[in-house]
């Protein structure tokens, strides 16, 4: 495993760190904030593919479907994350449960893909639905509680970390695709819907002042950058270690900056919420890791490694893998038989 992607998953955590503390900080509608976002990166990517040869305007047909069902999730994602730090009391809320998204991905695995399920995916998606209670700390629950979330920012930031575990999925299914490449096509389908949207639901509004045109390029540099990273990052390294360090980069200062920036300090009962599902997006990356690094090992090496393995679920999915390789390894080749020829009639 090497440390570049991590590197860039630190990078891309400080980034939208960035860019959800600024999205409290604005008078700009979500719509229009993120039209000016994918102008941006389609600005930034545009020139960098003409002029990189690595990267390229069209891909390859077959890559068609899954670029564009991506672009489409993308935008979902980045429409309803602003519309959910817009609308809920404290960015550290919205950002508790959009990074929860390992789990979903998990989740999603088992349910769709059949995977196993075992202590660890119930344990992680408990600890997430009781991180999400407390976050949106629902009133026939918590009536001395002040600043109840709207209900329609917490199913926005529901979506959000749904379709941003399937995104994840297709960027790992879409990992020779360049991804500048992937970016521009975001941009491409995504721009003409968001125009389209502003246009009839919330309407155009300029900044008013310098102060907010300032704030509305900090959202699209970081927002930009930072989706760039966190793709290379997914691209580069496995999905589990990326998750870790995404949480960890992007939960940790979002609570400085609440505080430095905003003035403003979360009840303790969505601090604690925010801790549940930040763990339990950590377990899951664990799990995800110890998955990749004890494949090819047939017996773990300590009892200790197998205590781990066994907790984390890990036994039945890395037999299944062995299994799989060996079955690779030990296909024979088909034998060529030879065309028969007829003899030459004389």
């Amino acid at each position: 495993m090497g440390f570049k992607g991590l590197f860039l998953a630190l990078v891309a955590g400080l980034l939208f760190s960035v860019y959800d503390v600024t999205n409290k900080l604005t008078t700009v509608n979500a719509s229009q904030i993120l039209v000016f976002r994918l102008i941006l990166m389609m600005l930034i990517t545009t020139p960098v593919i003409h002029c990189w040869t690595v990267a390229k305007f069209v891909p390859d047909k077959e890559d068609w479907g899954l670029i564009g069902i991506r672009a489409i999730l993308s935008t979902v994602n980045m429409s309803l994350n602003i519309y959910s730090l817009q609308h809920m009391p404290y960015a550290t809320d919205a950002s508790g449960i959009i990074y929860s998204y390992p789990v979903f991905t998990a989740l999603l695995a088992c349910i769709i893909l059949k995977e196993l399920c075992g202590i660890l995916e119930v344990l992680t998606t408990v600890l997430a639905a009781i991180g999400i209670i407390l976050i949106t700390h629902p009133a026939f629950l918590f009536a001395d509680v002040k600043d109840y979330p709207p209900p329609a920012a917490i199913l926005a930031a529901i979506i959000t970390c749904i379709t941003m575990a399937l995104t994840v999925i297709l960027v790992r299914r879409l990992k020779h695709v360049h991804f500048l490449t992937l970016t521009f096509w975001n941009s491409v389908v995504g721009l003409p819907v968001m125009i389209i949207v502003t246009t009839i639901v919330q309407g155009w509004s300029l900044p008013p002042d310098w102060f907010q045109w300032i704030i509305l390029f900090i959202i699209s540099i970081s927002g930009v950058f930072g989706r760039l990273m966190f793709t290379i990052a997914v691209q580069m390294e496995s999905a589990g270690p990326v998750s870790i360090v995404l949480t960890l980069g992007a939960l940790g200062p979002l609570f400085l900056w609440q505080y430095l920036v905003l003035h403003t300090i979360p009840p303790w009962i969505s601090i604690g919420g925010v801790f549940l599902t930040g763990i339990s997006a950590i377990l899951i990356g664990m799990k995800v890791y110890l998955l990749d690094k004890y494949t090819d090992e047939a017996n773990p090496k300590s009892r200790c490694t197998a205590i781990v393995l066994w907790f984390f679920n890990i036994t039945g999915q890395r037999q299944e893998r062995i299994l799989i390789h060996q079955e690779t390894d030990n296909v024979t080749p088909i034998e060529t038989v030879p065309v028969y020829q007829q003899p030459e009639t004389k």
